[in-house]
């Protein structure tokens, strides 16, 4: 009676694991599902400048950023990102009329849609859906972009005539950007902000003296960067 049991429950085990392996998946990769959607993290360096008021030179910047850009559609342009990123910004009292120097270090975040346009797809005739949507997940990128941006000071260092550092305060503005992808995993960017706010602190200057007058020069602040990217996540 036990030998019986135990050959059927030898049986059954037996015939349980034949089924499971017949009805292993036998599609290819290129048939795995998949849902159309993309992403990428990217974090790089930059530089650039930083332009206020009257310099005669313009302070440079330098700094580093990180991005995060999602592809809900890869079948469309369209896409969201957003960018962190953190700069020191620096002109010396020759760069200026009244020599004045600036100093500053200043963190931005920046919320953007834009538009991505895949470069050197190689599509084939014998190219299924899936098998496209991966080509297009892993094609380089050239994207474009629109962001609201919110500049914040970190530290404030402007020294000289005319100098109003506590008008220096988180500002709003706008972002105009672009990236290129070199290959899967270098890119290079460029961005362009405005901010409606003074971020050096440099007052109205008296034309003939060296006083200040009460109130900074301009209420808007454009700065540009510069750089490259790396990406670490690319799906």
């Amino acid at each position: 009676m036990k030998k019986s049991l135990l050959l059927l429950i030898l049986g059954i085990t037996i015939s349980f694991m034949a089924s499971n392996s017949n009805a292993q998946d036998t599609t290819s990769p290129s048939d795995e599902p998949f849902f159309g959607e993309s992403a990428d993290f990217l974090i790089g360096i930059n530089s650039g400048v930083f332009d206020c008021n009257s310099w005669v030179k313009y302070p440079y910047n330098i700094g580093a950023v990180a991005q995060f850009n999602y592809f809900p559609d890869l079948t469309k342009n369209w896409f969201f990102g957003a960018e962190v990123g953190a700069f020191y910004t620096q002109s010396t009292e020759k760069g200026d009329k009244w020599g004045r120097e600036s100093k500053g270090a200043f963190a931005d975040i920046t919320l953007y849609p834009g538009l991505s346009f895949p470069i050197g797809n190689s599509f084939s005739a014998e190219d299924n859906e899936v098998l496209r949507l991966k080509k297009l997940a892993q094609a380089r990128k050239f994207k474009v972009g629109l962001g609201f941006t919110i500049a914040i000071p970190i530290v404030k260092k402007s020294e000289g005539v005319g100098v109003n550092v506590d008008a220096v305060k988180p500002g709003f503005g706008f972002s105009a950007r672009t990236s290129y992808d070199l290959n899967k995993r270098l890119a290079i960017f460029a961005n362009a902000t405005r901010i409606g706010r003074d971020l050096d602190g440099l007052g109205f200057i008296n034309k003939t003296s060296t006083e200040r007058i009460e109130g900074n020069k301009y209420k808007v602040t454009y700065y540009y960067k510069i750089g490259v990217l790396w990406n670490f996540i690319r799906k």
